[in-house]
């Protein structure tokens, strides 16, 4: 596993990510074992996370709300301490972000399709909304994912990526550079945007779809 420790520092309660080491930690009934081990590694022994169905989109929902539900959503929302948000990720890109002024945060997960619908900037403007959060107060980090040295798409993704703006490299996608970009558009300052340098296609550390189409999951939690 890895600790976030620069979101710790910030004030986050637990800020980590599980890895092979940690076995599969996504969704299925096989898997809670493994995920309330990891819990215990993370800061938060007995802790459940709140999790949704993850559907590749834009929504976010609260904790409270999604809590003990199965709400379709790709971002959970945090405002009360004692309660973890955990995503699924396999190569998609885990955005937290964080407002340690009023204690509030947010966990996303920006896939391909996510990212290009800007979940990113949906979480900023989310947490200004409900919590009064400014975006100058944030900060963010992303997460383990598959980077631009190994996101090959085809030709037509790549072209929808270049029209977009979005940072791409021939047919090559920078999932971790286009959610920063995002971030910083929204409202963050580029020295409070934190990108993990781990891409998870080869760096074999993490559980990759598009190195072994695996069906096991790196599981990603935060609490504020």
């Amino acid at each position: 596993m890895i600790h976030f420790s620069l979101m710790q520092e910030a004030g986050l309660s637990v800020a980590a990510m599980s890895d092979k080491s940690d076995g599969d930690c996504g969704s299925r009934d096989e898997a809670v074992p493994n995920t309330e081990a990891f819990m215990t590694l993370a800061g938060a022994p007995g802790v459940r996370p709140v999790r949704v169905r993850q559907v590749h989109g834009i929504a976010v929902v609260c904790a409270e709300e999604a809590r003990g539900a199965s709400l379709e959503a790709d971002g959970i929302l945090l405002g009360k301490a004692g309660i973890a948000a955990g995503v699924s990720v396999a190569d998609c890109a885990p955005v937290l972000l964080f407002d340690p002024l009023v204690r509030a945060g947010c966990l996303l997960h920006a896939g391909r399709e996510g990212s290009f619908r800007n979940i990113a900037g949906t979480g900023v403007a989310l947490l200004t909304h409900r919590f009064g959060s400014q975006p100058s107060s944030l900060v963010a980090l992303i997460g383990p994912c598959a980077h631009g040295c190994c996101y090959e798409v085809s030709p037509e993704l790549a072209a929808q990526w270049h029209r977009a703006g979005y940072a791409c490299r021939d047919r090559f996608l920078d999932i971790p550079g286009t959610n920063s970009a995002q971030l910083e558009k929204a409202g963050v300052f580029r020295h409070n945007i934190h990108i993990v340098p781990h891409c998870t296609v080869c760096g074999g550390v993490f559980f990759s779809y598009r190195t072994d189409k695996t069906s096991n999951r790196n599981l990603v939690v935060m609490m504020v």
